[in-house]
């Protein structure tokens, strides 16, 4: 339902949402991957470690999502967007320290809430709620604006970590990380299941009836290969590129032309789905990046661009699609709730990803396993994907 009155009138919402995108993405993501070399180095610690903190934010992030979810359909983004505030100061106070086990409590405590109640599960359900066009239409707006995040974060962090070491970096983006949440929970602060009737009485119960689809199913292990696959290769994309003899501005640079070439990916979501269905476009997707993803192996620039484009633009796709597909398939009046279920598969899937790879990195002294297993683990996804969803609402006109 298209609300006509204060904020939500224009798209001052949907804006505010991809700016609130950009700053919680870039911190507790992508800046992430670039961070990783520079504190090994610095301190000694193992890849296996550093994967381990990052696979301990998104498994809080999986136990996370549905609960905001919930608080989302209940009280709106106010509230959510206040606790994400709270969650970027865990970030900043966690650069300071040297210790292992308090740079662990920290930074995977403040990642992992900041993408439970900041990231595209979040987001999306407010924008298909209060954006004023069809929902499709607001997400991809919504995921447009949010595709310059990491051509900002990875660049504009690896000069930050050159000239100001890691330290510095992480809290720069955490205090930009507050001003985006702050920011959100003023202008996008609707959202709630009261634009579509009000939140079911039970949580349990939509959770269970939801998961009791056949399609319902085939869709969230689908999602949970993808994410296994999409965080990996994102938190290891630089050290892969550094591993192949890149030096960690060009890896950076590398990495941020990836994450612009998602604009191209999302823009052209509006057309794929005027002639294909979600599901279809989303296995395309998978498909191209799990081919793309070899290229990063290549060792040079030139392939490093080819990975870029290849690998951007075909996620860049899929951020979209999951969301427009999940919105097809699950019931409106818990939207918030069973977009956070997805997210939940979509992060505890990815909370393993990294700690597999940084154990198969440090076993064998080389980052290639870990493209093997997201191009192996996208193929998967890809197969998984089935059929129309059950409850086709999004039109695109």
């Amino acid at each position: 339902m298209v609300r006509t009155t204060g904020l939500t009138r224009g798209w001052s919402p949907v804006i505010s949402l991809g700016v609130m995108t950009c700053t919680c993405y870039g911190a507790a993501f992508y800046a992430y991957g670039i961070l990783v070399d520079p504190i090994r180095s610095e301190l000694g610690w193992s890849l296996t470690f550093l994967g381990a903190v990052f696979g301990a934010a998104q498994l809080l992030t999986g136990f996370g999502a549905s609960i905001a979810g919930r608080l989302l359909d209940r009280w709106g983004g106010k509230l959510i967007f206040t606790i994400q505030a709270v969650a970027s100061m865990l970030l900043f106070a966690g650069s300071w320290t040297s210790s292992r086990i308090t740079f662990a409590v920290l930074i995977s405590s403040a990642l992992g809430i900041m993408a439970a109640t900041g990231f595209y599960h979040v987001s999306t359900a407010i924008a298909g709620r209060v954006g004023p066009a069809d929902p499709s239409k607001s997400i991809t707006v919504l995921t447009v604006i949010g595709a310059f995040c990491s051509p900002i974060y990875l660049p504009a962090g690896a000069v930050l970590i050159d000239s100001a070491g890691w330290r510095v970096a992480i809290r720069v983006f955490a205090l930009v990380a507050l001003c985006g949440a702050l920011q959100a929970a003023y202008f996008a602060r609707n959202g709630s299941s009261d634009e579509t009737g009000g939140a079911s009485a039970s949580a349990f119960k939509a959770l269970r009836a939801a998961i009791h689809r056949p399609n319902v199913r085939r869709m969230l292990l689908a999602y949970a290969f993808a994410g296994f696959s999409f965080s990996t290769l994102l938190v290891y994309q630089v050290p892969i590129m550094i591993d192949q003899g890149l030096v960690l501005s060009t890896a950076a640079a590398i990495a941020g032309f990836r994450g612009f070439c998602q604009l191209f990916g999302r823009v052209g979501v509006i057309a794929a789905l005027a002639k294909q269905e979600a599901a279809f476009a989303l296995r395309v997707s998978y498909l191209l990046a799990a081919f793309g993803s070899l290229f990063i192996l290549g060792g040079n620039v030139g392939l490093g661009v080819v990975y870029g484009a290849l690998v951007g633009t075909s996620l860049g796709a899929t951020t979209p699609l999951q969301a427009i597909h999940a919105q097809e398939t699950f019931e409106p009046e818990d939207l918030g709730l069973l977009m956070g279920l997805q997210h939940s598969v979509f992060a505890l899937a990815g909370g393993v990803g990294p700690v597999v790879a940084g154990f198969a990195a440090d076993l064998t002294d080389s980052q290639s396993p870990t493209v093997w297993m997201t191009m192996c683990s996208l193929l998967v996804a890809a197969l998984l994907l089935r059929g129309k969803p059950l409850r086709p609402v999004v039109e695109i006109r």
